[in-house]
């Protein structure tokens, strides 16, 4: 894995994919920013393609909360991005404020600025190159490589700006986000343009039952279709999916793929208990990366206390999109 290093630190840089899309909204798009109601906290790992040596594996945690005194809502998360046994690092961290209106009854626009900072690192001599393999016996430990190399390990820093908006209702959503839209040159040695991130989400909450109160809530029996389309220099993704809230359960299955080749079906097992959610999921990959072993992801999150006078003034209804 660790050629693999070299090659995401030299091309183009791409961010990565979560397969629970949900469970961390605000790296989706940071309009979402204080549309759940009540604060919350979300951490998730995932772990992509085990069976590959060095793989990659992601940690997130965010949070984010609503305030009446803003008329909007603020949020932060704080990315690490491993890859290589640790050769090649990213330490992401972003704050956004999401400005938040209602436009009628039953209507709400959520419109967003972000700002971030980053940090890349790589351990050049952690890698190695095609000069130090022997076409028979493959890797010749202690063979010196003829690339003129530092010495010393690389770092980047830059800063980073996104904007997001979503429009949605009692039973629908619709977003857009922008991310890296300076385009923060994130070389190591020449400079090397970070394409900007293009999202668009669509999707709602079909309902069969009201379990509780009159008000529509998280806790009815409901299906939720989800669309997610993601552009990034040349590369591009589609998810789609279904979830079955079956309170305190959720069941869920998605499919991602480009426009030219399948990746991964995804399934998801959560639940929600006192307010902390819980959920698992595994990437089946159906593309030729069938023995990577797929993806696992795990994510965890807590509702923080709302106070029942605190949802009966709150301005803005929480926006109808999955929780993982």
């Amino acid at each position: 894995m660790p050629v693999m290093a070299l090659w995401a630190a030299c091309l183009p840089a791409q961010d990565l994919h979560l397969s629970q899309l949900f469970a961390n909204p605000l790296y989706l798009n940071p309009a979402f920013a204080g549309t759940s109601g009540c604060g919350r906290i979300s951490l998730g790992y995932r772990n992509q393609w085990p069976n590959i040596g060095g793989g990659f594996s992601l940690a997130t945690v965010s949070y984010d909360q609503y305030i009446k005194a803003l008329h909007g809502g603020i949020g932060a998360y704080v990315n690490a991005d491993f890859q290589g046994g640790g050769t090649y690092r990213e330490i992401t961290a972003a704050f956004m404020y999401a400005f938040q209106a209602r436009l009628s009854r039953k209507l709400f626009l959520s419109l967003s600025v972000q700002g971030g900072y980053s940090n890349r690192y790589v351990d050049w001599q952690s890698l190695t190159f095609p000069d130090q393999y022997d076409p028979y016996l493959g890797l010749v430990q202690g063979r010196p490589t003829q690339e003129n190399l530092p010495n010393t390990p690389l770092s980047r820093h830059y800063a980073d700006v996104g904007v997001g908006a979503l429009l949605y209702g009692e039973h629908f959503y619709a977003g857009f986000s922008a991310l890296h839209i300076a385009r923060p040159d994130v070389g190591f040695m020449g400079e090397s343009r970070l394409d900007v991130r293009y999202s668009a989400q669509v999707g709602g909450k079909i309902y069969f039952r009201r379990t509780f109160d009159e008000r529509r809530d998280e806790r009815d029996i409901s299906l939720s279709p989800n669309i997610v389309y993601t552009q990034q220099g040349r590369f591009s993704e589609l998810n789609y999916g279904l979830y079955a809230n079956l309170w305190p359960v959720v069941v869920g299955v998605w499919f991602r793929q480009s426009f030219s080749n399948p990746d991964a079906v995804i399934f998801l097992f959560g639940g929600d208990f006192k307010g902390v959610r819980i959920a698992y999921s595994y990437d089946l990959t159906v593309s030729r990366l069938t023995k990577s072993g797929g993806s696992h992801e795990v994510s965890l999150g807590f509702r923080l206390p709302c106070p029942r006078k605190r949802v009966a003034e709150r301005e803005i209804e929480p926006v109808p999109c999955p929780r993982f």
